[in-house]
């Protein structure tokens, strides 16, 4: 068996010949051991990935840290997966009849709001005050609500939804600061 630090991979002795004649052999090809081959060709340790030592022998080496852009980026991206998981997640919300069941957030749902907001409004600018519209919260059940409650659920789910993208911005530019000062642990720190 013969290991090659520029590839990282072994190659078996036995296919040398077909590597060389299709001009593929490895030039720093070492000879190893089939214990190192069976000590290095699986899972590395928890940290560590496979590499070469000083000598082009098959080693575990610890796992370079990201650059600052990428761990800044990655963290970022946990923001972004968790706002969207405190979206789907909901607004709980105690609706008029005292039941606890969940509003709604996602895209689809915030538009459904906005269309009970404004019909809210445009009924109580007529003066109506009975329970005409209905909601249906995340147990699917439906609510009969007069345009005011409807009126302070949809300014709840509103201000839930500001509240989670300003949670988001401030995150994100908790990360932007570390990442301009070069802070590794100040970016590290930014969690939901």
């Amino acid at each position: 068996m013969f290991y090659s630090p520029s590839q990282n991979s072994f190659y078996p002795s036995s296919l040398r010949s077909s590597y060389e004649l299709s001009g593929m052999w490895p030039d720093d090809a070492v000879p190893v051991s089939k214990a190192a081959f069976e000590k290095y060709k699986g899972a590395p340790p928890a940290g560590m990935t496979r590499g070469a030592d000083d000598g082009g022998y098959p080693a575990w080496v610890e796992i370079p840290p990201l650059s600052l852009e990428d761990l800044a980026t990655r963290q970022r991206a946990a923001i972004a997966a968790a706002l969207a998981d405190a979206l789907a997640a909901g607004m709980p919300y105690t609706m008029p009849d005292g039941t606890e069941d969940t509003v709604q957030m996602l895209a689809e749902d915030r538009q459904n709001l906005l269309g009970l907001a404004i019909e809210a409004r445009d009924l109580k600018a007529a003066g109506v005050s009975d329970p005409v519209q209905e909601f249906r919260g995340l147990s699917n059940t439906r609510y009969p609500m007069t345009p005011d409650q409807v009126i302070a659920l949809t300014d709840a789910a509103l201000g839930h939804y500001k509240d989670l993208l300003q949670q988001s911005w401030d995150r994100k530019d908790a990360i932007d600061a570390a990442l301009a000062a070069e802070d590794r642990e100040g970016i590290e720190a930014v969690v939901w």
